[in-house]
């Protein structure tokens, strides 16, 4: 299926089936289509629960409740027996989670007609695959989230946080059990680093005002809850323009058989991973920490 679904149970997706007998529309005797969802969890359709059109035309509409590669199999038996199989995708409604949106890759590839659907799959998922590889690339991701995260202190008077943008709430578990039970007041802590910058960054680290100092466990248990706005302020220009060149090449691999973009003097050219890429998210890149 060329079309784009998302994850909502009011997106529909669908299945129709033809039957045939040498080529000729027939009603099979029993007719049964089992739809897979993207978790494995089969359901099975049969009688009065699929819509029958003219003799041999089979279908039925599949909410796309969940995220991922649905597939389906119809089976006719008797008069027109035959098993069809196939499979469609469903994206996720996260689309503030792209750092190149289908729109931007449309016009980088030329496609301006808003009526052409053809790659919109391969566009969306070129959108996708890039934006995920750049945060497992970078250690971070750079779309903002709300959540409640646990870190264990780095000491009694720092936490090493996950980029943050906002924090409403900090709480300690002071005896190790397990249960967050010290709430914070905002004047028990501060966020770093303190300065402001441009583009804007977001804050990496935690730190206890006055008297106030975190419960520190040298097994690296995680004592301190913190929930907040998870991300960066904004997307920085550099992380938008790798993830265009990427999402750019991704596409045009589609047409490009066992990567070779074509023939040179001395064989096959290959396609290479594009160092503009790395180039540009370079200053974004969590630095990994070496223990000794």
């Amino acid at each position: 299926m060329a079309e784009v679904f998302y994850a909502d149970a009011a997106e529909l997706a669908r299945l129709t089936n033809t039957f045939t007998v040498d080529d000729i529309p027939t009603d099979p005797t029993t007719v049964t289509l089992v739809v897979t969802d993207p978790t494995g969890t089969p359901t099975t359709y049969t009688g009065e629960q699929l819509d029958h059109g003219t003799a041999g035309v089979w279908s039925k509409d599949i909410p796309c409740t969940t995220a991922g590669v649905w597939s389906y199999v119809w089976v006719g038996t008797g008069a027109a027996s035959d098993a069809v199989a196939g499979t469609w995708t469903v994206q996720s409604t996260d689309l503030g989670r792209l750092y190149c949106t289908p729109e931007e890759l449309r016009s980088r590839v030329g496609q301006f007609n808003p009526d052409d659907d053809t790659r919109d799959s391969e566009i969306v998922e070129a959108c996708a695959t890039a934006s995920r590889w750049i945060d497992q690339w970078c250690g971070r991701s750079f779309w903002r989230a709300d959540a409640t995260r646990v870190f264990p202190a780095r000491s009694g008077w720092r936490v090493d946080l996950d980029d943050v943008v906002s924090v409403t709430s900090v709480a300690v578990d002071a005896d190790a059990d397990g249960v967050y039970e010290t709430v914070w007041t905002p004047g028990d802590y501060e966020l770093g680093p303190p300065n402001p910058s441009y583009p804007p960054r977001p804050y990496t680290v935690l730190r206890a005002v006055g008297s106030s100092t975190f419960p520190y466990d040298c097994g690296g248990a995680a004592r301190v809850r913190v929930t907040g706005v998870f991300g960066w302020p904004e997307v920085p220009a550099e992380v938008r323009q790798a993830a265009a060149v990427m999402a750019t090449d991704l596409l045009k691999l589609g047409t490009m058989a066992f990567g070779v973009a074509g023939y040179g003097e001395y064989g096959p050219v290959r396609v290479r991973p594009n160092p503009i890429v790395e180039a540009l998210l370079s200053a974004y890149r969590r630095r990994p920490v070496l223990v000794a």
